[in-house]
C-alpha cells in the first residue's frame, strides 16, 4: 500500500490530510494539536517509507496561502496597536528573539548537535514553520544533500515546545494566584453583552448626536431620538443635543451607566409598537466592502448601523468603523426602507460564498516577489524573507489599506480562516513527507535527545522571560504576558489553551500585538541561526 502511494502524490495528500486533521481534533488534558498534527502523520507516512514524498510546489504554496491570510486579518489591528505601545512589546521581542537565537546556538556547540538538526531546533523550539521552511530554501541552494535536516530538529523539538509554553502559563498562574477575569476586567477587556436604554438630555450638554463619545468618553451610540411611546426618529449625527430630548443609547451596560450619568437622567422605554425597526443584516455587497461608516453615510439612505459583529465580537460602531464582507450589522430604519436597506447591505450568503480570488492571488503575488529579495551579508552570504516571510509582509501591508481603487484585499471572514487552515495543512504534509528519511534516523540515535532537551530549554526560557521583563517593566498582567510568549512561538495550540483556561481576551491581546512581527522575525533568525551554524 505504502509503495502504491509513492506513485500517487493527490491521493497520498488527501490522506495525509484526513488522518492528520482528524487527530487533531482529539483533546488530551484540554488540548489539542489542530492542522499541526497533520506533520506528524506525514512524518509517520514517510518514515516507514521514504520514498513517499509530496512535490515541493505543495508546501511552497500551502505556506505562502497561511501567512497571507493570517497577514490580510491581522493587518489593520497590528498597525493600530503598533501606534499606541505595540511598538514596546515588538522591540521587547526583538530583542527576545536575538537572545533565543544567541541561547540556541551556544546549545547546539556545547551539546555537539550537527549544526542543521540544532538549525530546525531553533526553529521548533519557538514552533516557527516558515522559519524552518526558509531554512530548507536556503539550504537548497546551499547544500541540497542536507536540505531535510532542519525538518528533523524542528520535528524532534516541536512537541516540547507547545508543552514548554502551557507548563510555564499553567504553572505560574497557579503560583501567582492570578485572577483570570479580576485582571480582564481591569485592562477593560470583559465583553459584556451590548444593550440599550433611555436617556433624557440635561441642563448644560451642548453638541451633536455624533458628539456623544467625546461628551461622555464612553463607547456609547444613538440610535433613536424619541418624540412619543410611538413616534422615533433616526439618531442622526449631525442633529444638536438640547435639554430634555430623549435619546436610545447603545452601548455596554457599565458604559451606558457611566454615559447617562454625564448626560441627564435615565427614562423608562419601549421599543416595540414603534415606527422604528432593528435588524441584523449581513454584509455581502462587494461595492461598499472596505468602506467605513462615515464614508458609507447610512443616515443619507435612512438607517443607522448601531452594532457591528465580526466572528463572535460584537462593537459598537463609530465613522471610522470598517465594514468587512461577512460582518454582521445591526440597523434600525423604518419597516418600509428595510427591504432596500437588506438590498444595499446585501444580505446574501450566496454572494459570500462566491469569493473574488483575484485580488487575493495579485496580493500573494506580491508577496511572494517580496520574499525573493535578496539581501546581502557580510561574506557573501544572502538572506530573504522567502515563500513564508514575503506573503506576510504584503497581507499586513494590504490588510490595513482594505482596497486600493477596485480591489478589495480583505475576503470574507469564514473564508480566509477556511484558506489560513487549508494553506497550513497542505504545507505541513507537504513537509513533513520531505523530511521521513532523517526523522527516521533520529528517533533511533540516542543523540535526539539532546535536540529535545535543548529545544525544552529554549522554550522555557522564552516564556520566563516574557514573564520576568513584560510585568514589572511594560506592567503587563501575567495572562497577557503569556500571550506575548504565545505570540512569540505563533503557535495556534498555546493561545488555544491560554482562551481556553481564562475566558478573557487579555492573553489575545498580547498575542496579537507581536505575532506578526514574531512571524517575521524568526524567519530572519533561523536563516542567521542557519549560518552561524554551518
Amino acid at each position: 500500500m505504502l509503495d502504491y502511494l509513492a506513485t500517487s502524490p493527490l491521493l497520498t495528500l488527501v490522506i495525509i490530510l484526513a488522518l492528520g486533521l482528524a487527530l487533531g481534533k482529539i483533546r488530551c488534558f484540554g488540548i489539542s494539536l489542530g492542522a499541526a498534527a497533520v506533520l506528524f502523520v506525514a512524518l509517520a507516512f514517510s518514515t516507514l517509507n521514504p520514498e513517499l514524498e509530496l512535490p515541493p510546489l505543495l508546501y511552497q504554496l500551502g505556506l505562502a496561502m497561511f501567512v497571507y491570510a493570517i497577514g490580510l486579518e491581522a493587518g489593520g489591528a497590528f498597525f493600530a496597536q503598533f501606534k499606541a505601545r505595540g511598538w514596546k512589546l515588538n522591540l521587547f521581542l526583538l530583542v527576545l528573539l536575538v537572545a533565543m537565537a544567541v541561547l540556541s546556538v551556544a546549545i547546539v556547540s556545547l551539546l555537539g548537535i550537527k549544526p542543521t538538526i540544532g538549525a530546525g531546533m531553533f526553529a521548533g523550539a519557538l514552533t516557527s514553520t516558515p522559519g524552518m521552511a526558509a531554512m530548507v530554501n536556503m539550504l537548497g541552494s546551499l547544500d541540497p544533500a542536507q536540505s531535510a535536516q532542519p525538518v528533523v530538529g524542528y520535528s524532534l523539538a516541536y512537541p516540547g515546545a507547545v508543552i514548554g509554553s502551557i507548563v510555564v502559563a499553567a504553572v505560574g498562574a497557579k503560583l501567582l494566584k492570578v485572577n483570570h477575569r479580576e485582571d480582564a476586567r481591569a485592562e477593560g477587556l470583559i465583553s459584556d453583552s451590548l444593550a440599550w436604554r433611555g436617556v433624557r438630555i440635561g441642563e448644560g450638554i451642548t453638541g451633536r448626536i455624533g458628539d456623544l463619545q467625546a461628551i461622555t468618553g464612553q463607547q456609547v451610540i444613538a440610535s433613536r431620538i424619541v418624540r412619543s411611546d410611538h413616534e422615533h426618529e433616526l439618531g442622526m449625527r449631525d442633529r444638536e443635543l438640547r435639554p430634555g430630548m430623549v435619546l436610545v443609547l447603545n452601548g455596554t451596560p457599565d458604559a451606558l451607566d457611566k454615559a447617562i450619568a454625564v448626560l441627564g437622567e435615565p427614562v423608562e422605554l419601549s421599543l416595540d409598537g414603534t415606527n422604528l425597526v432593528y435588524s441584523r443584516i449581513t454584509v455581502s455587497n462587494k461595492a461598499i466592502a472596505g468602506m467605513s461608516l462615515g464614508q458609507l453615510n447610512t443616515c443619507s439612505r435612512g438607517f443607522l448601523v448601531v452594532r457591528a459583529r465580526r466572528g463572535d465580537a460584537d462593537e459598537v460602531p463609530n465613522p471610522s468603523t470598517v465594514i468587512r464582507l461577512s460582518d454582521r450589522v445591526r440597523v434600525v430604519t423604518t419597516p418600509e426602507r428595510l427591504p432596500e436597506v437588506r438590498r444595499y447591505l446585501g444580505d446574501s450568503e450566496r454572494e459570500l460564498a462566491d469569493v473574488d480570488l483575484l485580488p487575493f492571488f495579485i496580493g500573494l503575488l506580491a508577496g511572494l516577489l517580496l520574499g525573493i529579495i535578496p539581501v546581502p551579508l557580510p561574506g557573501g552570504n544572502t538572506l530573504s524573507l522567502g515563500f513564508g516571510g514575503g506573503p506576510i509582509v504584503a497581507g499586513l501591508i494590504l490588510g490595513a489599506m482594505e482596497k486600493s481603487g477596485p480591489l478589495r484585499w480583505q475576503v470574507p471572514y469564514h473564508a480566509n480562516r477556511t484558506i489560513s487552515t487549508l494553506g497550513l495543512s497542505i504545507f505541513l504534509a507537504g513537509v513533513g513527507t520531505k523530511a521521513g528519511v532523517g526523522f527516521r534516523q533520529a528517533i533511533t540515535d540516542p543523540s535526539s535527545i539532546a535536540v529535545i532537551g535543548g529545544g525544552f530549554i529554549v522554550t522555557i526560557a522564552s516564556a520566563v522571560l516574557c514573564a520576568a521583563v513584560c510585568m514589572p517593566l511594560l506592567k503587563l498582567k501575567w495572562d497577557e504576558a503569556m500571550g506575548v510568549a504565545a505570540g512569540m512561538t505563533t503557535n495556534p495550540a498555546v493561545i488555544s489553551y491560554l482562551n481556553g483556561q481564562t475566558n478573557t481576551e487579555l492573553a489575545t491581546r498580547g498575542y496579537a500585538t507581536v505575532y506578526p512581527t514574531a512571524m517575521i522575525g524568526k524567519i530572519i533568525a533561523s536563516q542567521v541561526v542557519l549560518l552561524l551554524l554551518i
